[in-house]
C-alpha cells in the first residue's frame, strides 16, 4: 500500500488552506477597518450619522444647562459644524 496519494491530498489540503485563510485575513486591524463598511459611501454616511450625534448631544447640553456648561472642544466643535454649512 503506497502514502503517495494520502501526502499529495495532504499537501494540497494544506495549500488550499493557506490560500483561503489569506484572504480572510481576520487578525488585521487594517482588514477589519476595510470590511467595516461596504463601499464609500456607507463610510460617509457612518462618519455623518456619528458628527450629527455629536452635536445632537452638545445641543441637548445647552438646552439642559445653558451655553457656558460647554467645554472648549464642544464649543469648537458647534463653532465648526456651523460653519460648515
Amino acid at each position: 500500500m503506497s502514502l503517495m496519494p494520502y501526502i499529495s491530498i495532504a499537501v494540497i489540503a494544506v495549500f488550499l488552506y493557506m490560500i483561503f485563510r489569506s484572504k480572510t485575513g481576520t487578525g488585521s486591524s487594517s482588514s477589519t477597518n476595510k470590511n467595516r463598511y461596504q463601499t464609500i459611501d456607507d463610510e460617509f454616511n457612518a462618519k455623518k450619522k456619528a458628527k450629527q450625534e455629536q452635536i445632537d448631544r452638545i445641543l441637548e447640553k445647552i438646552n439642559a444647562k445653558g451655553v457656558d456648561s460647554l467645554s472648549k472642544q464642544e464649543k469648537a466643535l458647534l463653532d465648526e459644524y456651523s460653519n460648515s454649512k
